[in-house]
């Protein structure tokens, strides 16, 4: 288990070749703040106030023991649970601060704390987007197009979820499925869907085949995660709890994360919504302490207006940067890596799209995020997932980790020499100093097209999109399967064969 606070980072030896789908990004920059000191305390003491006053609603009764015997007050007719101050403290602050999610491939071994930021794929969309196919539901063929796209995309580290839902697939078993395709047709981490106890196993128990370890060895440090959405308001479903419960007590990570859409589940106001979204976090994270003391867990921030036309989330907008900042500063206050999203409402993939997702990444630079969900194709608010904007979403992710921290001035006696000999009215197109240089000084996003006006004409006059269709296809063409031991392959594939037989067509 990580201690608190505890830095370990992946390492890689030096005769180790760069994998080119997998590159790090850390922020250049330090997070900022929307909220004075004194807000930060008052939001949390106010957040412990509902947790005393009103309380949540605890939907599970196998959790109200362990809720009890910690100090908490449970009504056993409703569920309520409220929490006494000075024990949400006390749990709060078992979590560790940062901690290794490790990989199949342990080069793609992502670090959650300090500067890093590990951005994600899409993941839940019920539906799929390209130009020529246009939108349609999810299904087997487009989930696995996608984990092949985002496992070729250097900024997309893990995988947060179905790039879109296979629905294809039967419900009952699709999580078997999934585990499988992100196991072999993939090397990076994935996150497990925790819908109950059964989900939480399987999935597990496959990752140790793949990764061809023990329980032991799985529980000596994360390799997967979940996502625990509060049904806010205040409520706490038992299913997700359960779920969630199974990975915690093997020491892998838990992402907490009320859905507090503001003037929908929360509040209208921002202050509202962040209090009650504060509280919601901080209590289901506590009892998460509770049970498994020093597990892994994510501040996950969600705090962003819905369209007041259509109820409808809107993304990408001002209100969501500034939610999105506030969430850092308390994910800093408790020392807890923080979770965002990205996203777009977009329905084409048009300049709202590239507008709204840029905002989107910008946010995750000022709040000081750590894991970026939804990072690569999200549009329409969630419900499709689009091939061009997966490489659209990657190319301005990759522009963002350009960005560099200062000006590097130790040339500059070169560069002296170089303004001298190139003179009044030349130019340094041949000089030594550019020509030594040129290849590698400036970011060459993917997508643009940097051609004069006449030459991009007598091409077609390709627009982004275009160019994004050329990209994907281009890419999954050129696709390859990540190495993987066949007989790890085997026993993965016999478990999944195992397992359907054992599940049938019962619901789990």
């Amino acid at each position: 288990m990580v201690r608190r606070g505890a830095r370990r980072k992946p390492t890689k030896t030096e005769e180790d070749p760069p994998d080119p789908h997998f590159v790090p990004i850390t922020r250049p920059y330090p997070p900022m703040a929307v909220l004075t000191e004194d807000q930060v305390d008052e939001v949390h003491r106010l957040s412990l106030r509902i947790l005393a006053d009103i309380g949540l609603e605890f939907m599970a009764p196998q959790t109200w023991p362990i809720l009890e015997e910690a100090g908490c007050a449970v009504d056993h007719d409703t569920g309520m649970v409220r929490f006494p101050p000075a024990a949400v403290d006390h749990y709060l602050s078992l979590a560790p601060a940062q901690f290794n999610m490790v990989a199949r491939d342990p080069a793609k071994t992502v670090f959650f704390g300090g500067d890093n930021i590990v951005y994600g794929s899409a993941s839940s969309a019920p539906n799929v987007l390209d130009a020529d196919r246009g939108r349609r539901p999810g299904t087997g063929d487009t989930f696995q197009d996608l984990v092949k796209l985002n496992h070729l995309i250097p900024s997309s580290h893990v995988f947060c979820g179905h790039p879109v839902e296979p629905i294809d697939w039967p419900a009952n078993t699709r999580h078997l499925d999934s585990v499988y395709n992100w196991l072999t047709l993939s090397d990076k981490v994935f996150r497990l869907y925790a819908i109950g106890e059964t989900r939480a196993q399987d999935g597990l128990a496959m990752i140790e085949i793949g990764h061809g370890i023990s329980r032991e060895q799985l529980r000596e440090a994360p390799r997967t995660y979940t996502v625990f959405n509060v049904n806010s308001p205040l409520k706490i479903d038992e299913p997700l709890l359960l779920g969630s419960m199974e990975l915690a007590k093997n020491n892998q990570a838990v992402v907490v994360s009320p859905v507090a859409f503001s003037g929908a589940m929360s509040p209208i106001t921002q202050g509202g919504s962040l209090i009650q979204h504060n509280a919601e976090s901080i209590g289901v994270i506590a009892f998460l302490q509770m049970f498994a003391p020093g597990s892994p867990v994510f501040y996950g921030s969600l705090v962003t207006p819905v369209d007041m036309k259509s109820g409808a989330p809107a993304m990408g907008v001002p209100e969501t940067i500034t939610g999105t900042i506030a969430a850092g500063q308390m994910a800093r206050r408790y020392n807890l890596p923080q979770r965002i999203m990205l996203g777009s409402t977009s329905n084409a993939v048009d300049a709202q799209a590239a507008y709204e997702t840029l905002m989107s990444i910008w946010s995750g630079y000022l709040s000081g995020a750590h894991l970026v969900h939804h990072g690569h194709g999200w549009m329409e608010g969630g419900l499709t997932t689009g091939y061009e904007k997966t490489v659209l979403d990657a190319d301005l992710i990759q522009m963002m980790a350009a960005l560099e921290p200062t000006i590097d001035l130790s040339d500059a006696e070169e560069a002296i020499d170089a303004i001298a000999s190139v003179g009044p009215g030349g130019h340094f197109l041949g000089s030594a100093h550019t020509m030594s240089r040129y290849q590698t000084a400036f970011h060459t996003p993917k997508l643009s097209d940097w051609r004069p006006y006449e030459f991009w004409e007598d091409a077609g006059s390709p627009d982004t999109a275009q160019r994004a269709n050329a990209l994907w296809k281009e890419m999954l063409a050129n696709y390859q399967r990540p190495p993987i031991d066949p007989a790890i392959d085997n026993a993965l594939q016999e478990y999944v064969a195992k397992r359907k037989l054992e599940i049938g067509d019962q619901e789990i």
